[in-house]
């Protein structure tokens, strides 16, 4: 089995968004990066340059000048939500920096072990796959200080070179790498000096986990590295942004799993399991001191422990820094006449007594694994006949209960394995041989043979270490012949980052502890899309209900929905600022639905009638065509083209004489300069070549347009820049000939008229009333622009009935399918008749009223918008489009524009 590559328009946009940045480089060649036999990277673009890219691409990508973090070194940021990619979408920008720069050197900095494992893993499952697309297969290795040869033929060879590191490997001056007194020296030189020189592009996995300590900058700074570029989920040190995929980009558009949060606990559980009544004084004002989790300001660790004295009207979230508890204000302190105990009472009807001790977390691991199994089963039976594996993965709070002398969870798992099989399997019991066999698990085993809390070694778990990490693909297979029947993994934190696999649909966290772990790195093990048994991806349809789908990843937490989701919002808003940009998630209880949300249809008469006639004036489908007027582009370019001004290239020198140097610093005469203008060599089948790769244009176009250029004098200040300026001409000359040419024509094919009350798993902020004239009695809306078009369009009195339109609803373009926003019936009455007419619209909402705005607006969404203004003018003047829009108010206007009454 091999997994199979997808192009997939986002990640495509995330590599280009890096290739962008160097925009304006010359190419490398064997004259311009090699000497004295080390072939390096070679850049001759200039810092301003640089960050005027950087500002091009993040502004191209929608991401705020605020949220850039810009700064002049050569570092870029680009943000992944986990599951969607990052290892492949690095791997193959390597591929396109060579393919449009020929940048030969590449480092992969890792933090770990499963890190490395699974980058290994990317590069050999889709090695082959990239090499048919690319025509090249680079020279991939581990560093192995044991096989320094490797590392000479990285620093030497012309083929393009990725070295996978850990930073383990050179962090400390005694390493190898770093050792200046050695036989096998490079040329004499340590060998990271020498790597140093080949000025390699380093690719940071996961930056976070201590690659910005101060020592780890200082040791990276010895690879001397032409660029650095991190990727992560999860960024604690953001320096110039990008390319930004949060993590409800991902959720809304189908690129990861949806979330259901299975919660086991029973309610009010946080104040019996999460806190206890320490001690009490009682003078003139009662006190308590209450134990709970706190949370550490300058680690941001939590930890189980007592806090100061606490009064009445103290808030617990304040006082223990832990968002968890702001509910969890103290509203009295007293002593029970009949008990003769003291308790404490908070706002939110939660009561905890004197020498009331934490609950056992035993019954509440039984019962997290008992939905586990449970959920397993399920998705397993709906999953196989669609030849796709069920995966679960179990956090466990320390390696000694699964594998010491008392192992509390192995057991308690095969309890209740036992208990719940026979449901699903007929009433048959299982063996204890398939209990066995069903079980993996990725523990640290230290030399000693003793399993550890933490990473550490590997190599004495070998078997279930390859089994679950390196081959990823072996445990998808199921069946009677199929040797890897694991089913269940059982992890401590050493799969907490850098291990995931796409048919993980399920995972329970065992702690005794609050958990320390990100929620988001907890869910981003199991949030990929799943696949096959033949490697394909399987995704859901954008209309499929909730018992139908696929893709459903459950979370089952030891802790209650709010506590769970409440950390999680905190995390992302403490990255985004807006705690709405986090997945939505699926709350059940115990397994019971409790927040499902009902839409009804309105039940108006008019409503419908009215809805029924406009779905059916926009429901008709189109195609388009594409006709190139070439003549007409090249005029178009020529004359842009030839308007190109490009400053001198110039080298200045200058002479100080220095004086003498003081406490203050030096004083020196300064004696002049001189600043010499530079020619650049060239052929014109070069400058061809590059545009052509850039645009897609052909050979002989682009022969037509050099031809009619008359500004030779700037092609030769600055190549690579006049490359670079040419290619953006041709490029938005090519778009704006594909508007001007595009044609929509009716296909003779319809959406379908499928509209009945459903539900919803949603919170109240998907969603806003409707009654009046909404086609539901609730409209799902995505933004605050969505919420107060809708509220504005319920009380309109003009209008008749409106609709968020089904996100089946698409209008084909050559950028991929457009989804507006809102349908929306409007009735007038002419004043000499009388008469009423209905008048018909298609709203797209952004954040702005004007379609010019670059700032709200990307390329793709302005483009999408003009497609679809030509795709409503194909199927008839009953429809009329208004995009974009951002205030209703805006829009009424629109309508006195058009309508006349």
């Amino acid at each position: 089995m091999q997994l199979k590559l997808e192009s997939l328009e986002y990640q495509e946009q995330a590599i280009q968004s890096v290739v962008k940045v160097f925009e304006g480089n010359t190419r490398n060649t064997f004259d311009n990066a090699t000497s004295e036999g080390i072939r390096s990277n070679f850049s001759d673009i200039s810092s301003q340059e640089l960050q005027q890219n950087i500002k091009s691409v993040a502004d191209e990508n929608g991401i705020l000048p605020e949220n850039i973090h810009l700064n002049d070194e050569a570092e870029l940021s680009i943000e992944m939500e986990t599951g969607t990619g990052k290892t492949l979408v690095y791997i193959k920008t390597i591929y396109e920096l060579f393919k449009h720069y020929n940048f030969t050197k590449f480092i992969i900095l890792v933090p770990s072990v499963a890190i490395r494992e699974g980058v290994r893993a990317s590069f050999q499952n889709f090695g082959t796959q990239l090499e048919n697309i690319y025509g090249l297969k680079p020279n991939v290795f581990e560093y192995d200080s044991k096989r320094l040869s490797k590392v000479s033929n990285f620093i030497e060879d012309q083929h393009p070179q990725v070295m996978i590191m850990t930073l383990a490997s050179f962090n400390s001056e005694d390493k190898i790498l770093n050792q200046a007194q050695r036989e096998d020296l490079f040329n004499n030189i340590p060998f990271i000096e020498a790597i140093g020189r080949t000025r390699p592009i380093i690719i940071m996995d996961e930056p976070q986990e201590g690659m910005d300590t101060e020592n780890s900058v200082k040791q990276i700074s010895k690879l001397n590295p032409l660029c650095k570029i991190r990727y992560s989920a999860t960024h604690k040190l953001v320096k110039n942004l990008i390319y930004r995929l949060t993590p409800y980009d991902s959720y809304k558009n189908g690129l990861v799993k949806k979330i259901e949060v299975l919660t086991v606990t029973e309610k009010n559980d946080e104040a019996s399991l999460k806190i206890e009544l320490s001690d009490i004084q009682n003078k003139s004002i009662p006190q308590v001191k209450l134990k709970a989790w706190v949370q550490n300001n300058s680690t941001g660790k939590i930890e189980f422990k007592v806090s100061p004295w606490l009064k009445e009207g103290d808030n617990l979230g304040a006082k223990t820094n832990n968002p968890s508890y702001n509910n969890y204000k103290i509203d009295r302190i007293f002593k029970s006449l009949k008990t003769g105990k003291w308790s404490v009472v908070f706002s939110n009807g939660a009561e905890i007594f004197e020498k009331q001790i934490a609950g056992n977390l035993e019954n509440i691991w039984a019962l997290q694994l008992e939905w586990l199994i449970h959920r397993h089963f399920q998705k397993s039976q709906k999953l196989k006949v669609k030849g796709i594996k069920c995966l679960s993965l179990i956090f466990i709070d320390k390696v000694a209960n699964y594998m010491g002398d008392d192992p509390k969870i192995k057991n308690l798992f095969a309890e209740k394995y036992k208990q719940v099989y026979p449901d699903y399997h007929n009433g048959e019991n299982p063996a204890e041989e398939q209990i066995r066999n069903i079980q993996g698990y990725y523990f640290a085993q230290k030399s000693s043979g003793e399993f550890a809390d933490n990473e550490g070694g590997v190599k004495q778990q070998k078997q279930i270490y390859d089994a679950i990490l390196r081959d990823k693909e072996d445990i998808l297979q199921f069946g009677d012949k199929v040797a890897n029947k694991i089913e269940f993994i059982f992890s401590h934190s050493a799969l907490g980052v850098g291990w995931d696999n796409p048919n993980v649909f399920n995972i329970a966290t065992l702690n005794t502890t609050y958990s320390e772990t990100k929620k988001r790195q907890e869910i981003g093990r199991g949030l990929r899309i799943c696949v096959n048994d033949k490697g394909e991806r399987n995704y859901d349809e954008s209309t499929v209900e909730d018992p139908e789908r696929i893709n459903q990843l459950t979370v089952i937490p030891n802790e209650t929905y709010e506590t769970f989701v409440t950390q999680y919002q905190e995390e992302i808003k403490s990255i985004y600022g807006d705690a709405n940009a986090g997945a939505g998630m699926t709350h059940n209880h115990k397994g019971k639905d409790e927040d499902k949300v009902l839409f009804k249809k309105n039940p108006s008469d008019d409503v419908q009638k009215a809805f029924k006639k406009f779905w059916k004036a926009m429901a008709k489908k189109t195609d388009y065509s594409i006709a190139f007027d070439e003549d007409q582009l090249i005029v178009n370019a020529v004359e842009r083209i030839n308007k190109i001004t490009i400053p001198d290239y110039v080298i200045e020198a200058s002479s100080h004489f220095v004086k003498e140097f003081t406490e203050g610093g030096r004083e020196d005469d300064f004696a002049g300069s001189e600043t010499v203008k530079q020619k650049a060599v060239f052929t014109p089948l070069d400058l061809v070549e590059e545009i052509s790769e850039n645009t897609g244009l052909s050979y002989t176009t682009l022969f037509e347009i050099i031809k009619k250029i008359d500004n030779h004098q700037e092609w030769v200040k600055n190549p690579p820049r006049f490359i670079h300026e040419v290619s953006g001409i041709i490029k938005d000359v090519e778009l704006n000939e594909m508007l001007r040419k595009i044609e929509y024509n009716v296909n003779g094919d319809e959406f379908p008229f499928n509209f009945k009350d459903f539900e919803k798993n949603i919170d109240a902020k998907q969603y806003v009333d409707t009654p009046r004239k909404g086609v539901f009695d609730k409209m799902l809306i995505d933004s605050d622009v969505e919420r107060r078009f809708s509220e504005n369009a319920d009380g309109d009195s003009e209008v008749v009935c409106f609709i968020k339109l089904p996100n089946w609803y698409k209008i084909k373009t050559p950028i991929g399918d457009y989804e507006p926003d809102f349908g929306l019936v409007m009735k007038r009455k002419e004043l000499k008749t009388g008469a009423e007419n209905e008048f018909y619209f298609v709203i797209e909402t952004k954040g702005t009223n004007d379609i010019n705005d670059k700032k709200a607006l990307t390329e793709s969404e302005v483009y999408k918008i003009k497609c679809a203004l030509k795709h409503f003018a194909s199927i008839g003047v009953e429809v009329q489009y208004k995009a974009p829009v951002k205030e209703y108010t805006y829009f009424k206007t629109e309508v006195e524009k058009t309508v006349s009454v």
